[in-house]
């Protein structure tokens, strides 16, 4: 809020009272001839430059990269290999988390293949080829990928046959989704080449709240055909969504009450087994519901009661088989095409924000240091990936931040961890094909209902109750908004939200102090001058607030504005104060602008409509009649406090060579405050000696 105070002076002299309150124009500082516009056309050759410059420099680092690459890769395995030679527990403990973490992975993998309606052995592949590639290249040691619910959701808009490739065939839907993969790995490589990782930093929590929580909503909505059945076609997957029907306890009740028995069990299991003692910790949860599960399907249901669910071999059976190339055929027609560029932009956006974030996760509990290019190696690691799946057959994936948490509190801290993982992923599919037809889906339906329970934030209801309005509207929309649209989407419309009510809030901070005194100006004293020192960031959320600070019919003659601490951001707040200054101008006053920072002066000069006006104004020699500021210079008074007056210009000269030590360059907002303690603490010693050798 602005606060005014208008100071009454008495004259002392016939001369005083008789100020002029007219001045002379300055010349021009020497100090914006550096900010002169340049020619409308420039910015063409200094965009050639500055793109030849960026892409020099990359092909330097690639070429540079490529022409170590066999030296680093001889060092790094013969260092590899000595330092697990000497560590050989290292080894067995890496070897034996990787073994772990793939058991887990068999189930989720099979699950998310059949939430995004792609074969289980598809799913299967995409996990092998993300846990191996991003294991050996990836920027986190230990980190685990592979096929995740987050783009499961997504696909499944490609694939299901009311999607928006409702109009081709299932092999045909399959082949865009895996040309999709391809094309999303190369935006992938892409994001990490330009370091665009460093935007997930524009996600907000309560962003990042609705992504888990709609994403947990769309696990569970794609769950639901498990209470389905079908009788046109001999596997439901071939099944339309028309041919398929629900069960009801008024028509297949029995069949309906196996399907919740075998939903009930997996998630008691999924609930109570990590408390088992000793083996409750070493053997996944979700394996041994499934082994229940199957067990129980084949022995009570099937041979003592007569009645079964359907199992994978019904739905949608794989055969073992090792990865094939394949290159995917997919119409050339432009609305076939013009949907695989998009959802491979979005399924680009929404793997990359999950792997940084469980990146970020993974560092956290391993007490590391971040670092940007960490994660833009991930980028690329989880886009070299994508691309060989989509070349392969497979779904793609990206990070999974329950199975990376699991590896890396079991001790594995190297990438043996992570690559073994896939290679295990890769045997269990060769060998394990037949179990994987006997597993029930009721089963797999409780193992992904427990990962919906365990996705969604459950916190949210304590934030939509005690919590500000802005951030409950924001967890809503991005919650409805991935429900209804997709998980990118819904981010995008939770950044917008979050930075509109940031700009809401800011523009709201801008606040003035305002005085009417004499001041000198240009060497001249003139009288009742309206002294305004504006605090805070003037751009287009907050000029209006700014401008109506200002009563130009009652303000006098000359008014200073001092920027000292503001901030001129945008065109919108250039445009404010030129805007202030004609409508002064057209009143017969005139507007002194001071103590604008370097940074402003230059986006003042780029868009102001009349340079030499604003400069002119910038130019004045203004003095402070009270306090001898001359073009606010900070007093003692101000910075010292109750520093003695004996040490007072000895302070002043520490305080000038402080401020210009590299050690104490801050964009910390008060750094007057910081140097005004050292000052204190140094004149303060210095007394103290003055006092010893007195006494």
């Amino acid at each position: 809020m602005s606060c005014c105070t208008r100071r009454k002076k008495e004259t002392a002299s016939a001369a005083s009272s008789t100020a002029d309150p007219s001045f002379d124009e300055p010349s021009i500082h020497d100090d914006y001839k550096d900010y002169e516009r340049d020619p409308f056309f420039a910015f063409i050759p200094q965009l050639g430059k500055w793109g030849f410059g960026i892409l020099s420099n990359e092909a330097s680092i690639y070429a540079n990269g490529i022409i170590s690459a066999p030296s680093f890769t001889a060092n790094f395995l013969r260092g590899t290999y000595t330092f697990y030679k000497a560590n050989p527990n290292t080894l067995f403990r890496e070897i034996l988390s990787g073994f772990t973490v793939a058991i887990m992975q068999v189930p989720e993998s099979i699950a998310f293949s059949f939430v995004a309606g792609v074969p289980p052995l598809s799913g299967l592949q995409a996990t092998w080829w993300m846990a191996f590639i991003t294991g050996i290249l990836g920027g986190k040691p230990g980190m685990i990928s592979g096929a995740a619910g987050a783009l499961a959701v997504v696909v499944t808009r490609l694939t299901a046959s009311d999607g928006v490739l409702s109009y081709l065939p299932m092999a045909e839907r399959l082949n865009v989704l895996y040309m999709t993969m391809f094309v999303c790995g190369m935006f992938q490589i892409g994001f990490a080449m330009f370091r665009l990782a460093k935007l997930v930093r524009l996600i907000p929590e309560t962003g990042m709240i609705g992504f888990m929580n709609g994403l947990a909503i769309i696990i569970f909505m794609a769950q639901l055909p498990a209470f389905q059945y079908c009788t046109e076609a001999e596997l439901f997957v071939d099944c339309t969504v028309e041919q398929r029907q629900w069960l009801t306890f008024a028509g297949q009740p029995l069949e309906l009450s196996l399907v919740l028995v075998h939903i009930v069990c997996c998630m008691a299991i999924m609930k109570f087994w990590p408390m088992t003692p000793k083996i409750g910790k070493w053997i996944p949860a979700s394996l041994i519901a499934l082994l229940v599960g199957t067990l129980i399907e084949w022995t009570l249901f099937r041979k003592a009661i007569g009645q079964g669910t359907r199992v994978v071999e019904q739905t949608a059976p794989i055969a073992g088989a090792p990865p094939r190339f394949y290159w995917p055929a997919i119409p050339n027609d432009s609305q076939t095409i013009s949907t695989m560029l998009s959802f491979a932009i979005q399924l680009a956006a929404i793997g990359a924000v999950e792997s940084v974030l469980t990146l970020q996760a993974c560092n956290e509990i391993t007490d590391t240091v971040p670092k940007i290019s960490d994660s833009n190696q991930e980028c690329f690691a989880q886009g070299l990936a994508n691309l060989v799946c989509g070349l392969f057959q497979a779904m793609g994936g990206d990070a999974m931040i329950g199975q990376s948490t699991i590896n890396i509190m079991n001790g594995a801290r190297h990438r043996v961890s992570s690559t073994m993982s896939g290679v295990f992923m890769l045997l269990f599919t060769l060998v394990l094909s037949p179990f994987i037809n006997l597993l029930p889906i009721a089963t797999l339906t409780g193992v992904l209902f427990i990962v919906v329970l365990s996705t969604f934030q459950w916190k949210t209801f304590v934030i939509l109750r005690y919590g500000r309005l802005s951030d409950s509207a924001a967890i809503v929309l991005v919650t409805v908004v991935a429900v209804f649209t997709n998980l990118a989407i819904a981010i995008a419309a939770g950044i917008i939200l979050s930075a509109l009510v940031h700009a809401w809030d800011s523009g709201a901070h801008v606040e003035t102090n305002v005085e009417v005194k004499d001041m000198m100006i240009n060497g001249k004293r003139v009288n009742d001058v309206k002294y305004v020192h504006v605090r805070g960031s003037i751009f287009f959320s907050s000029t209006r607030k700014f401008v109506n600070m200002f009563n130009i019919a009652e303000d006098p003659d000359v008014v200073v504005l001092d920027f000292k601490d503001a901030i001129i951001i945008d065109h919108s707040a250039v445009a404010a104060i030129q805007g202030l200054s004609h409508r002064y101008a057209l009143a017969g006053k005139r507007v002194v602008i001071m103590n604008v920072q370097a940074k402003c002066i230059g986006r003042m000069q780029r868009t102001h409509g009349d340079l030499d006006k604003i400069h002119l104004q910038m130019s004045h020699h203004v003095a402070d009649l009270e306090n001898q500021e001359e073009d606010g210079d900070v007093s003692v008074e101000n910075v010292v406090g109750t520093v003695s007056h004996e040490h007072e210009s000895k302070g002043l000269q520490n305080e000038a060579h402080l401020q210009n030590l590299k050690m104490f360059e801050t964009d910390v907002d008060g750094i007057d405050a910081e140097l005004s303690k050292l000052v204190a603490t140094n004149s303060a010693d210095v007394q103290e000696i003055v006092e010893d050798k007195t006494e």
